[in-house]
């Protein structure tokens, strides 16, 4: 794989984990996390033969589509969402500029502990698990939680790959993968049907 490419890909995970962040228009979120997805496949590549770093495209794909479908029907049935103001995007930018800072300051403890890694899979994943963590740590609703969730994953998945390329634990992680965005979508589905009782009440 050239040189470039991994590079590309820690740039494309980091702007859309930073995007899934500022952002919360769910069809920006929709193609943020398929990208997302992309990059951690170019990243997780490095290590896994490509038959089995497919796997985690595939599966990631797969999620965004599940949990894609949900986040659709709950907008077009609520006709809710949230928009950020000024003041709280701006607050989101700097925690996330200060994570990042943290995540490089720390890279040589992050590639000690992932021996193996390479520095761009460290970085990407670091990324990934930072940013996701902190949109958990911002987030209330469901949808967001699921995203952050699946971003955190996703961080895992980057820098474990260069420990382990079992075919098990690849499909254990597809599992946990579409199992997340399968309860996502049934929690939307659940807050969807709570909020039209409302309105026919």
């Amino acid at each position: 794989m050239p040189e470039i490419i991994p590079t590309l890909a820690v740039a494309l995970v980091f702007l859309t984990a930073f995007s899934l962040l500022l952002f919360e228009n769910w069809r920006l979120s929709i193609g943020a996390l398929a990208l997302q997805y992309t990059g951690a496949f170019l990243l997780v590549a490095q290590s896994w033969p490509m038959q089995i770093a497919v796997v985690k495209l595939v599966a990631g794909w797969m999620s965004v589509a599940v949990f894609g479908m949900a986040l659709i029907d709950h907008f077009q049935e609520t006709e809710q969402e949230t928009i950020l103001n000024l003041p709280g995007r701006l607050f989101r930018t700097l925690v996330a500029i200060l994570v990042g800072l943290v995540i490089i300051s720390l890279l040589p403890d992050i590639l000690n502990w992932f021996l193996g890694a390479t520095l761009r899979q460290g970085l990407g994943g670091a990324f990934l698990l930072g940013l996701g963590l902190l949109h958990l740590g911002l987030s209330t609703s469901p949808g967001r939680v699921i995203i952050g969730l699946l971003t955190v994953i996703s961080g895992f998945e980057v820098v474990y790959a260069a420990v382990e390329t079992s075919i098990l634990l690849t499909s254990l992680l597809a599992v946990v993968n579409l199992g997340i965005a399968f309860v996502g979508a049934y929690l939307l589905s659940l807050s969807s049907l709570d909020i039209a009782e409302e309105i026919g009440e």
